[in-house]
């Protein structure tokens, strides 16, 4: 109750609505790594309803708002709230009229990310950025969120001038694009970590108007990456390697990462030889042992194709000839291992 007043009388919206994020957070119930013991919602709606004070009135208030995943939890906090005559501040008694009113997203060139600002007001002219951040490395979902005191212009004018990386861009999104984004990240993030922002920013985009397109990974039709591979192998590059037998190897590396296959980062050529093992049922040991070489050839040929700078073309390349030794090493013991399986199973 004391942080609540305090946070009542210091005035700052986002004081607030962070604790009460927090709350709906640690109280709630099956959320993955919570402990087993300890508060639940419906148990502090019961002990915020018992106590009649203008604090608890200012928590079911905003829990009202909040609790977008329990329509009869929200009932039972605004039904209490309607009964009480306790003053609460505009921007409390204002939050149903939020205006979410601007998205921008800033992604880096070669797709591993994307980080989208959602602008809001409240109604009492406060101002307040969600920041999602997006990972499509793997399941395009959710890597962290939070919420800042500042305008959308403001957080915005403060990232264009202090970015000096010249592959980072800003772009202009619809709000319903924008929320279909986030929900479709949110429903993928399997086994989330604890986030005190994730109530609130569960709030905030259901603000936002319906009806939007999800984010899309790129160059998923095969027909793209057909032609794709046929320019590959037809150059001076992609000749020295057999499609035959190395098309499979291709096709299994260019669905790591964000699976756009003009676009390689060094962190996705550590996951696309890191995930490469021994045995494969349609692969032999020397296709395999080709991947760091094929890589090397095939990422020059896909980002002169999509524009990538040099700089960025040969941090791949470094990163593919550091990882070249171990994974080559890594094969061979894994081949070693299975054959000797082999051997033990023919001799028994």
């Amino acid at each position: 109750m004391h942080e609540v007043r305090k946070a009542l009388d210091v005035g700052d919206p986002l004081e607030m609505l962070g604790l009460v994020s927090v709350l709906i957070e640690v109280a709630m119930p099956d959320r993955p790594g919570s402990p087993k013991s300890g508060p639940r919602l419906d148990d502090l709606v019961t002990d915020f309803i018992s106590v009649q004070i203008r604090e608890t009135t200012a928590l079911l208030a905003v829990l009202a708002e909040l609790l977008v995943d329990d329509e009869g939890l929200q009932r039972r906090c605004r039904q209490e709230v309607a009964l009480r005559a306790d003053l609460l501040p505009a921007w409390i008694s204002g939050l149903p009229r939020i205006d979410v009113r601007r998205a921008v997203r800033m992604t880096h060139v070669l797709g591993d990310s994307d980080e989208l600002l959602i602008g809001a007001r409240l109604a009492d002219g406060h101002e307040l950025t969600c920041v999602v951040r997006l990972d499509h490395t793997i399941l395009d979902d959710v890597k962290d969120a939070f919420v800042v005191r500042d305008s959308i212009d403001t957080v915005l004018a403060a990232a264009v001038e202090s970015n000096t990386d010249p592959d980072i861009s800003f772009t202009a999104m619809t709000l319903a694009d924008a929320r279909a984004w986030v929900q479709t990240a949110l429903g993928r993030t399997v086994f989330p970590t604890p986030s005190e922002s994730r109530p609130l920013v569960r709030w905030l985009i259901g603000q936002m108007p319906e009806g939007g397109h999800c984010y899309e990974r790129p160059c998923e039709d095969w027909r793209t990456t057909s032609r794709l591979l046929d320019t590959f192998f037809a150059s001076p590059q992609g000749r020295m390697f057999n499609r035959f037998d190395h098309e499979e190897l291709m096709g299994e590396l260019l669905e790591t990462g964000s699976g756009d296959p003009l676009r390689w980062s060094v962190a996705r050529i550590e996951q696309a030889l890191g995930g490469l093992s021994y045995p494969d049922d349609h692969m032999s040991v020397e296709c395999l042992l080709n991947a760091p070489d094929l890589l090397r050839a095939f990422v020059p040929v896909a980002h002169a194709l999509s524009g990538i700078r040099e700089g960025l073309t040969a941090r791949a390349l470094d990163m593919i000839e550091e990882m070249k030794p171990g994974f080559q090493r890594r094969i061979l013991a894994e081949a070693k291992r299975w054959d000797d399986d082999d051997d033990e199973v023919w001799a028994v």
